[in-house]
């Protein structure tokens, strides 16, 4: 990791758990062990920070989301379910700039914030909206909008129960669940009359993130730097992070094999994901592995 990354990790933390008001840039640069003027070099300013921090971050979800490589033989819907399995194992990653987002209080007056803001919505929900036309086709069509903001805004309350107020839920079970209950009343639904018809969403059918889609081994190759960039950081004995470092390097190697050996993928995998930090990680790459097989 560089020093501008962890330095905006520094302050998603801080921000999640302090507040962004509360959170002085003194205390982000104490946390990364540099001087105050050493930060200034990389942000001219605690909201340029701000900024930056949720750019990059949601930038890298939504790399995650597009990304996804489910073109296999699992139905259209199972599809949806999986989509939103991955997205929230991503939320589980990033929890603690969910946790910024919900809590932290950052200055929407800022006009550049309110824009950013605005684009990550209008993103998503275009995310949402595909989805959906994949899952279901022409069918949904005329109210493709009003189910895409429903579906939204029913994830977005499962996502705060489980991150802000702690519930354990599974994750599989909610996306199974949400899916299942939307697929009941399209079924349900016909000539309906939309509430968001297209010509009131032009400006979210114009918009386009300009994100160059990866290939599923560029996919692959940073899971895999990202995983052992955790495993360094742990605190451990030297030896037990040794052991864990060795671990992903032969899981690197294998899966650069011609014909990667699945018990030995799966081997690793387990024993990474004792590493409570690691754990979520390794669940999203056991999924990821699973679509690339199944295609």
């Amino acid at each position: 990791m560089d020093k501008k990354e962890e330095i905006m990790q520094s302050a998603i933390h801080l921000f999640s758990k302090k507040g962004y008001s509360a959170t002085s840039v003194q205390e982000i640069a104490n946390d990364c062990r540099i001087s105050k003027g050493t930060l200034y070099n990389f942000f001219d300013s605690k909201e340029e920070l701000l900024i930056q921090v949720i750019r990059h971050n949601h930038r890298k979800m939504l790399e995650q989301a597009e990304n996804l490589n489910l073109e296999s033989s699992l139905p259209p819907k199972e599809k949806l379910i999986q989509k939103i399995v991955i997205q929230f194992d991503g939320i589980r990653e990033n929890k603690d700039y969910l946790s910024m987002l919900l809590t932290a209080s950052p200055p929407h007056d800022n006009p550049k914030i309110s824009l950013l803001m605005k684009r990550i919505r209008i993103t998503m929900t275009n995310w949402y909206k595909d989805c959906f036309m994949e899952a279901y086709g022409s069918q949904v069509e005329p109210y493709i909008w009003d189910l895409a903001l429903m579906f939204q805004g029913t994830l977005k309350e499962y996502t705060s129960m489980i991150f802000r107020d702690h519930k354990e839920l599974d994750f599989e079970k909610v996306a199974r669940f949400v899916v299942e209950r939307f697929d009941t009343m399209i079924q349900h639904t016909r000539d309906a009359e939309p509430v968001l018809p297209p010509w009131q969403m032009e400006e979210y059918e114009a918009f386009k993130p300009n994100l160059e889609p990866k290939t599923p081994e560029q996919q692959m190759e940073e899971l895999l730097e990202e995983l052992l960039e955790k495993v360094k950081k742990l605190t451990l004995h030297d030896e037990a992070k040794e052991e864990y470092i060795l671990a992903v390097q032969a899981l690197q190697k294998e899966i650069h094999e011609k014909k990667p050996k699945t018990f030995m993928i799966k081997s690793l995998l387990l024993f990474l994901a004792e590493i409570k930090e690691c754990e979520p990680l390794v669940r999203r790459m056991e999924r990821f592995l699973k679509t690339l097989q199944t295609t």
